[in-house]
């Protein structure tokens, strides 16, 4: 097997065209829980200054119990629960109708969403997506519905796909002593991490977040903090690696070979290194991560140990479904 990260084996994410018949009903995995800063940031960065969003006092006035999540919040936190199973290997969005608000959230509200398939077409103008509508319900965590919609998108037809590997649910036995993989995400590095999260986590040195005072040094430019170069590395492989995790246990052998930079893209791949079972039922996984950048260098390198569950073990405690991949046909 090659040692170049780029050619080993991809774990897909996302759904295609084909997968969209109507009637089918996605029941989507995650579950998001709105806070107070959540509902502040996004008003005030959206400019929606209507005070029951941010202001308790004027919330309390008009009858409210607290201040009310914004209900453009609600909506975008709902859509974004239901991406992976339905647009995140898709195309554009285009649009929605009926957007109902059916009651008002508060903060600290556990939301949950499903959609199912209203209408899949093919597009006339583009022979390699289709088109598919979805109404998409978001509830509560006693099962109550919040707001409903419909969206539609383009999405992609399925290719021919090579070097791809099945999902894993994230059990100890999903993991072969060996193995490696890709993972499908990448994301860009923006001022969100070199000015926004550098500082965040109260890192002063100036090298993250000015200009003046990296322009005279060999790197030019501002770079990224390691820490979160390791973050991003770790996160981008962390769906595919400790879907049926009980606890993180250890990070070792970290490195640095390449400096971040802005607008630089990370992608991450995973070696499993090793799989001990435990007298508890579980195992230690190890695994050791790369951060790969978008010209394929090699930016982050990690090991790192996590308790996961052993499938047998997992049904003796009548677990709920695999939080890997909950979608259903009706």
């Amino acid at each position: 097997m090659t040692d170049s990260p780029a050619n080993w084996p991809l774990i897909p994410r996302g759904t295609a065209f084909e997968d969209h018949v109507a009637g089918r009903v996605f029941d989507h995995h995650w579950g998001r829980t709105i806070h107070a800063s959540d509902n502040v940031v996004f008003s005030t960065q959206t400019l929606a200054f209507n005070p029951v969003y941010f202001n308790r006092d004027s919330a309390l006035a008009a009858g409210h119990p607290d201040e009310v999540v914004n209900p453009l919040l609600v909506f975008a936190v709902v859509f974004g629960l239901s991406v992976e199973d339905l647009s995140e290997a898709g195309g554009p969005f285009l649009g929605a109708t009926e957007i109902k608000y059916l009651r008002d959230v508060y903060p600290g509200e556990t939301l949950y969403a499903s959609s199912a398939v209203v209408e899949a077409r093919a597009s006339d103008s583009r022979p390699d997506t289709g088109i598919v509508t979805w109404h998409t319900v978001g509830r509560d965590a006693a099962g109550r519905p919040v707001i409903e919609f419909n969206r539609t998108n383009l999405v992609r037809r399925r290719t021919a796909a090579q070097n791809v590997l099945a999902v894993p649910d994230g059990y100890a036995e999903d993991f072969e002593v060996g193995a490696r993989f890709r993972h499908a995400r990448t994301r860009t590095v923006t001022d969100l991490d070199l000015n926004g999260l550098t500082l965040l986590v109260m890192n002063s040195a100036p090298g993250h977040f000015s200009e003046q005072e990296m322009s005279a040094t060999p790197f030019g430019q501002r770079i990224n903090f390691g820490g979160l170069t390791l973050a991003l590395t770790v996160g981008l492989a962390t769906q595919d690696t400790t879907g049926q995790a009980v606890r993180e246990l250890c990070l070792d052998d970290i490195r640095f070979p390449v400096p971040v930079r802005h607008g630089d893209t990370v992608g991450a791949a995973t070696e499993v290194l090793a799989v001990e079972p435990t007298n508890d039922g579980d195992a230690v996984v190890t695994f050791r991560h790369l951060g790969v950048n978008q010209r394929g260098e090699i930016v982050c390198k990690a090991t790192r140990q996590v308790q996961v569950r052993r499938r047998a073990a997992a049904r003796a405690l009548q677990p709920t479904a695999s939080i890997t991949d909950t979608r259903t046909e009706s």
